[in-house]
């Protein structure tokens, strides 16, 4: 169990700093040029999806690192990844296009069907699952 754990805390960690890293670089370029770089990929509403796709990264990333909303963010950076393969990465191919992204999604889905509570956030707003079908009896002496 605490194997498991450490092993979801270092990916959600790893994860988090990737998206954060990528959604504040949108930001810092200013997110006019994210805006154009869409429109050039025929993105539908590009003002729109450049400041959607740049908050969720910033913001997801930030709360995958603290281990806030965990499977919920990642879930969210999964449809990101999906839109960029769909948009942009298909048509480069597999190498040079879109393995980075499928590696990404396969991180986040790790995250969003087991979890990570290890030093998160969410574990301050949740109690720990009980066991259904459990029976424990006392015992007396």
């Amino acid at each position: 169990m605490v194997k498991n754990e450490l092993g979801a805390l270092v990916l959600r960690v790893v994860l988090g700093i990737i998206f954060f890293i990528h959604g504040l670089t949108k930001f810092q370029e200013g997110i006019n040029v994210t805006v154009e770089r869409f429109t050039g990929y025929n993105i539908p509403y590009a003002e729109f999806v450049a400041f959607g796709v740049g908050g969720i990264e910033l913001i997801g990333g930030l709360f995958l690192i603290i281990g806030f909303s965990v499977r919920f963010v990642s879930a969210l950076l999964i449809g990101v990844m999906i839109g960029a393969i769909v948009t942009v990465g298909y048509d480069k191919g597999f190498l040079g296009g879109y393995e980075f992204n499928l590696a990404l999604i396969g991180m986040a889905t790790y995250l969003m069907l087991a979890g990570s509570r290890l030093l998160a956030l969410d574990k301050l707003f949740t109690s720990e699952p009980k066991k259904k079908g459990r029976i424990e009896f006392k015992r007396s002496y």
